[in-house]
């Protein structure tokens, strides 16, 4: 016969339970404590770092935060300076806001897809979008439209608008282009002309005349498609080791403005030279400013950058890259195109695409100094910092100091992330002209910065704006003035 046995730990189990019922309810155990989040902070008790003065003006989380709802993304958002304003990017869907940094007011939102930042004609920053449907739109730092394509396949191009052939590719560049202000009013038409292959004779050949490209017809150069413009002036490309400056101007639109040609730039290449890429349009710092080189401002170039004529110093800087070897800076006046200096790179740079816009990601510019960030594919630096006026290398991030990666530029210092010996990134600032540094072991990230010195700080899991309280602000100006414009490059890598 089988009998019921009970396990021992089940009859006190039972046992205890008659017990309860007999004297009533007991209290129910405590349940064990588990830590909870303690709330965010919304007091800023760090210390602001190197470069960034003012105060605190308002926090970004938490149930009493006056913010928009895109902060509380829960896959976080991504944050950009872009002129006086924050561009606040949503980590989880194409959704944008801008910020207004000094009062935080929203400027603009929407839902599209960002493609990155582009430059107005004075060369101020602008947002570069899509919309649901893959139509680009161009807005300004206060979400004020730009431009938007007239006619489907209308590219913008630094302030203007380029209508290229229908179906055009690299391959097949050429065709009838026109070029289009902003609002879509026609500037300037023309044709990009195959060059004819001359036909074989057994007669020499008789020299070019003056004037002659060797591409065309006597006197009258081979056009080429647009790759960067500023005010009334647009550079063209046509495959080869040169370019050239066209007006697009209302009474001179298509009047040439100058050339450069790579075999005369006094180039030391060991091969042919191929097309340049144009890298951008920088300002240099003005007279009343120091110039990192021997004797400021008024030492760039050829000595001519510090005549007191009044007009904004600017240069476009050109690299001129070959296969297996060093590629080559060349610094140019965009007036003239005369050549102001050329700059051997510490190693080779990836050769660019015939007709590539301007622009380079990665490359930092700090207008104060005149220090321009360039990143290197090879070479003893990852990084070099370069004087744009007097074209000179002043240090660059050795192969051992790769665990700095820059992050952006502002008001002479350089913020980028730095390795820890525990693994963790840390903030280092650097001073943009020595390398010296500025600020380590900082007990706040500076996330962006604005032109005008409103920061975010990021410190105890809470995001705070940090600058001087509106009221003590610069003067207020157009938002159309080139004094307010961004970075001239159009660079999608200072922090963007």
């Amino acid at each position: 016969m089988r009998s019921s046995r009970v396990p021992q730990a089940l009859t006190c189990g039972l046992a205890a339970l008659l017990a309860a019922g007999c004297t009533g309810d007991p209290e129910p155990p405590a349940p064990s404590p588990e830590a909870e989040p303690a709330p965010l902070p919304t007091s800023f008790a760090g210390e602001a770092p190197p470069g960034v003065e003012g105060e605190v003006l308002r926090y970004l989380h938490g149930d009493s935060a006056e913010a928009h709802d895109i902060l509380d993304d829960p896959l976080g958002v991504r944050i950009s300076p872009v002129g006086e304003s924050f561009l606040i990017s949503s980590g989880g869907e194409d959704r944008h806001l801008l910020h207004d940094a000094a009062t935080g007011d929203t400027l603009w939102e929407g839902e599209a897809r960002f493609r990155g930042f582009d430059s107005a004609a004075d060369g101020a920053r602008v947002l570069s979008m899509a919309d649901a449907d893959g139509v680009p739109f161009v807005l300004d730092s206060r979400g004020e439209p730009v431009w938007e394509p007239q006619e489907e396949g209308d590219a913008y191009l630094d302030g203007l608008a380029v209508r290229r052939p229908e179906g055009w590719t690299a391959e097949e560049p050429h065709g009838e282009f026109t070029l289009l202000d902003a609002d879509g009013g026609e500037l300037w038409s023309y044709e990009f002309a195959e060059s004819e292959e001359p036909e074989e004779s057994e007669e020499p050949e008789e020299p070019a005349e003056d004037g002659a490209d060797g591409d065309g017809d006597a006197g009258e150069p081979v056009l080429g498609v647009p790759v960067a413009a500023r005010g009334d002036m647009v550079v063209l490309a046509s495959g080869g080791p040169s370019l050239q400056a066209r007006s697009v101007a209302a009474d001179t639109a298509g009047e040439e403005l100058w050339t450069v040609d790579g075999e005369d730039a006094g180039l030391d290449a060991s091969g042919p030279v191929l097309p340049p890429q144009v890298m951008g349009v920088y300002p240099l710092p003005g007279p009343e400013e120091d110039s990192p080189a021997d004797g400021g401002a008024d030492g760039a170039g050829d000595g001519e950058a510090g005549e007191e004529d009044g007009a904004d110093e600017a240069v476009m800087l050109l690299r001129w890259a070959q296969p297996e070897a060093p590629s080559t800076l060349s610094a140019h006046d965009p007036a003239t195109g005369d050549l102001l200096w050329t700059l051997e790179e510490p190693g080779a740079n990836p050769t660019a695409g015939a007709f590539d816009p301007a622009g380079t990601v990665g490359n930092l510019y700090d207008a104060s100094t005149g220090v321009l960030l360039l990143s290197q594919a090879s070479g003893e630096a990852t990084t070099v910092a370069v004087d744009l006026a007097g074209g000179e290398v002043l240090w660059g991030l050795e192969e051992e100091a790769g665990s700095i990666s820059p992050a952006f530029a502002f008001d002479g210092l350089v913020y980028g992330d730095s390795r820890g010996s525990t693994g963790a990134d840390e903030q280092l600032v650097l001073d943009a002209v020595t390398m010296d540094v500025v600020g380590d072991d900082l007990s706040a990230y500076v996330e962006a910065v604005t032109e005008d010195g409103y920061a975010i700080l990021v410190h105890d899991r809470q995001r705070f704006v940090y600058g001087p309280p509106p009221e003590e602000g610069p003067s207020e100006a157009p938002a159309d003035d080139p004094e307010r414009g961004g970075d001239p490059s159009g660079s999608p890598g200072d922090g963007g």
